[in-house]
């Protein structure tokens, strides 16, 4: 056990506060279980400076976490920022309804493979203009400013991914179509949206949509639109928000054209 490990155990106590610094996944891996079993009322995790992805998955579960902060490294030999550790750690704390506090991007902030720059004095705006806070019911993902991938490009992208490429109607599935039409398959798609991930925080996220069973449910795998996680990674839709009506007709689109498609094939 390190000394600021040992100060935090003989820290513990129902009325403080208690943080734990994880800058990385071994961090968080030694140090949460210990953060875990104190005593204390209060419990956060600063992720700063990030210095690697960190998946808190296990420990928010717990419902013993009040917040978490994070921000990138400054200075010379910083580690950069990475966007998608930024945007994952928060889809995270949306998942479990925790308060998500991103605090400065650090001296050096990297998004799609670029490179950025950050002067000291303008960190901490930087992360605020970002919109990436969160605070449960706030519907704060709405504050981020994004841009829907182009149709043939989003195509491409599905299309190049084993995982999402690998999705077909099955015989059973065509047939459901044929029978329905393609009017009560747009709508089924319609409610599906609003019911499972057009909240701000859809129950049980992640774990919504089946893997099969309607033609809908195998669009929604093949599109990337199965949970909130996958529409902010692959159509820039962020989490933390509740979907207007023009974001849900986008998503019925994709995944309507994904069906006629299919119906179009020859499998």
């Amino acid at each position: 056990m390190t000394g600021e490990e040992r100060r935090v155990r003989c820290g513990a106590h129902d009325s403080i506060s208690v943080s734990v610094p994880c800058r990385n996944q071994e961090e968080a891996d030694r140090r949460l279980p210990l953060l875990l079993s104190l005593a204390a009322a209060r419990l956060e995790i600063l992720c700063v400076p990030m210095e690697g992805p960190v998946d808190l998955s296990n420990y928010l579960t717990a419902q013993r976490i009040t917040r978490v902060l994070c921000a990138g490294a400054s200075g010379p030999g910083a580690v950069p920022l990475e966007f998608s550790w930024v945007r994952d750690l928060r889809t995270c704390c949306v998942r479990a309804g925790v308060p998500f506090l991103f605090l400065r991007t650090g001296s050096i902030f990297s998004r799609n493979g670029k490179r950025y720059r950050i002067p000291r004095e303008a960190e901490a705006s930087q992360a605020e203009k970002s919109g990436f806070c969160y605070t449960p019911g706030q519907n704060d993902g709405a504050k981020i400013r994004y841009t829907l991938p182009e149709k043939n490009a989003l195509r491409n992208s599905l299309a190049a991914s084993p995982f999402r490429a690998r999705f077909h109607l099955s015989a059973q599935e065509r047939a459901y179509f044929l029978q329905k039409g393609t009017a009560v398959i747009e709508q089924h798609a319609r409610d599906f949206v609003q019911s499972r991930l057009a909240p701000e925080n859809p129950p049980k996220d992640g774990k919504q949509t089946p893997m099969r069973g309607h033609p809908v449910f195998k669009a929604q795998h093949a599109t990337a639109c199965c949970c909130r996680s996958c529409l902010e990674k692959w159509h820039h839709i962020p989490s933390g928000k509740a979907l207007t009506e023009a974001e849900q007709d986008y998503i019925v689109r994709v995944l309507m054209d994904w069906i006629e498609r299919e119906m179009l094939s020859k499998r």
